[in-house]
């Protein structure tokens, strides 16, 4: 009896198939439960000021194989939803190249000559850099037998599990120092009757990765990474720099894209003794310097912000601003 049953079962399955168009084999069920990707990092809304963050390539560590195109998707990823937390200005370093070679191409007799593009020196630096080293990655797949496969598509039961274990590290770029580190564990997993395509790694874009197993797990440690990123960056202090003193105020390099408002209060300092190691020449840090006033943000513009003097002392350009 179950044998009768099932011919007709089969063939019907086989001349669904074959008659449907292959973008509506690709068309999820509108049954299919979605999520925002985000969502474990909303931390609240915020309104502070924000930090410069530089994003390294992400890594493999020795002897471990993981392909780049994921590296390349979970950096991205990273950089999104640092983003979206708004406590981060993030300071392009992925084609850093590329703007370096532009730099270079407008100091040679080889370009037109501009004064305000690909000048030397203007690259925005971060005093922090985040640094991710992917350490494991698993995928496993079970359930299938279940299912019918024809020409690549697959119908049937099935569930997925992948898992991806990521080391994350805070740099301070003056030093080298590490100053946080943290070892996350992604997973994700998903069940029951499915439609899509057989797909042998993950290096079809961002938008196809995200989509995968491994891209879940992915996601699932990226949100882990950035809400590690922004409790450790709490604790440390915004700094910016005098770059101006004239009649039109004080000038400093932190601006509205930093999330600072008129009225927001900021210590000047000397800048402090650059500290080493006599032995080994190490950077060690830099002495705290003195303080010279207190300034108050009276028209923030999109890079920088006009100040004028609370109490103390008139500062001068290079001295180190930090907010109160």
């Amino acid at each position: 009896m179950k044998s009768k049953l099932l011919l007709p079962l089969l063939s019907l399955a086989v001349a669904l198939v074959a008659h449907a168009q292959p973008s509506d084999l690709l068309k999820p069920s509108t049954k299919t439960k979605t999520k925002d990707d985000a969502a474990a990092t909303r931390m609240g809304e915020y309104k502070g000021v924000r930090h410069a963050l530089g994003i390294a390539d992400f890594t493999s560590r020795e002897g471990f194989s993981f392909e780049e195109s994921s590296k390349e998707n979970m950096r991205a990823m990273l950089e999104s939803a640092l983003f979206a937390t708004n406590r981060f200005v993030i300071v392009e370093r992925t084609n850093l190249e590329a703007v370096i070679q532009e730099q270079d191409l407008q100091k040679s007799k080889r370009a037109a000559k501009a004064d305000d593009v690909a000048q030397t020196g203007k690259l925005r630096s971060a005093r922090y850099l985040a640094a991710c080293t992917v350490t494991e990655a698993s995928s496993n797949t079970s359930g299938d037998s279940g299912g019918i496969a024809i020409h690549g598509i697959r119908l049937g039961g099935g569930s997925s599990k992948s898992a991806i274990v990521l080391v994350v590290k805070l740099v301070d770029t003056t030093s080298g120092e590490v100053v946080a580190s943290e070892r996350i564990r992604g997973e994700a997993g998903s069940s029951g009757v499915s439609i899509g395509v057989s797909q042998h790694g993950w290096s079809a874009g961002l938008s196809s990765f995200a989509k995968t197993p491994m891209g879940q797990a992915a996601q699932d440690c990226i949100n882990k990474a950035v809400i590690f990123i922004a409790e450790k960056m709490e604790s440390t202090a915004v700094e910016g720099v005098i770059v101006n003193v004239s009649e039109q105020g004080i000038i400093i390099n932190l601006g509205q894209n930093y999330g600072i408002d008129a009225g927001q209060l900021f210590t000047v300092r000397r800048q402090g003794e650059t500290l080493t190691d006599p032995t080994t020449g190490e950077i060690l840090g830099k002495s705290e310097g003195a303080v010279v006033c207190t300034i108050e943000v009276t028209s923030p513009r999109e890079k920088l912000s006009f100040c004028k003097l609370k109490d103390g002392e008139m500062p001068a350009r290079g001295d180190m601003v930090v907010v109160k």
